[in-house]
């Protein structure tokens, strides 16, 4: 009787252990993940990239999450996970997946086989990154402009074309003119922009303004170059990152988790 209880629950463990491997992950969630971006920083500076994992009915988002596929400019610095409550609706959760990446070699490169790997249980599933052109720069010495405040986010159910907003502060003891706001992200493109000048000590509010010249995509990701010119040298600096993201409402939810 031993024999046969512990064969049975040996044949049990081992239906249950293959069924669970052989299928997808559960139906009822969504990954926006696919990233279009341009990144321009430091040399050893760290930044992250922003995933929105949204389940219907299933609320259990313990995991273990690892990054792949890096190009050789990129390591990767960690995953971490924060709740957000952006749905009226109690069956239905968000959580932003932040990747942070290190700035690792400088130079161009471009990250465009980049993926989560997500375990859960006995599941694994693979989710694209997209495509982000990184600029490493190596640190300036000595005095930079200033960013005093700026426009970090815009999240919401609607696409719109993002608009950069950057507050700026010129420490040096003479003028600075602020000669270009400069990316690369295929689809969109600066429309207006004006150079403007910084007298000394003094800050002045610049505005980005962009163009789509494609559909937009639900993600994206942009720290452009500053070129600005202090006396008779012409020096460029990263400005700071915005995060643009257009994530599904309730009833678009579920109408994707039905299909």
């Amino acid at each position: 009787m031993i024999v046969v209880t512990l064969l049975a629950v040996l044949f049990i463990y081992y239906y249950t252990t293959n069924a669970h491997e052989s299928q997808e992950l559960p139906r009822g969630e969504l990954f926006i993940s696919n990233i279009t971006g341009y990144v321009a920083g430091y040399l050893n500076e760290t930044i992250s990239l922003n995933v929105y994992w949204i389940k219907v009915g299933d609320t259990d988002f313990s995991a273990t999450i690892g990054v792949g596929g890096l190009p050789p400019c990129l390591d990767a610095g960690g995953v971490s996970l924060t709740g957000d409550d952006g749905y009226a609706d109690s069956g239905i959760k968000e959580m932003v997946v932040s990747v942070r990446l290190t700035l690792k070699k400088p130079g161009r490169c471009v990250m465009r086989n980049a993926y989560l790997e997500i375990q859960q249980d006995n599941f694994t599933k693979r989710v694209p990154l997209g495509r982000v052109e990184f600029n490493i720069l190596e640190p300036m010495e000595g005095k930079s402009l200033k960013i005093k405040s700026y426009i970090g986010s815009s999240v919401g159910p609607e696409p719109s074309v993002p608009t950069l907003m950057y507050s700026l502060l010129n420490p040096f003891n003479e003028s600075v003119e602020i000669l270009n706001v400069t990316f690369d992200i295929p689809g969109l493109q600066i429309s207006n922009f004006e150079p403007r000048e910084i007298p000394a000590g003094k800050t002045v509010n610049i505005t980005v303004t962009i163009a789509n010249t494609t559909e937009l995509g639900d993600l994206y990701v942009i720290r452009p170059l500053i070129i600005y010119r202090v006396g008779e040298e012409t020096r460029v600096m990263p400005a700071e990152t915005y995060h643009y993201a257009t994530i599904p409402d309730e009833k678009t939810v579920l109408e994707m988790v039905k299909d």
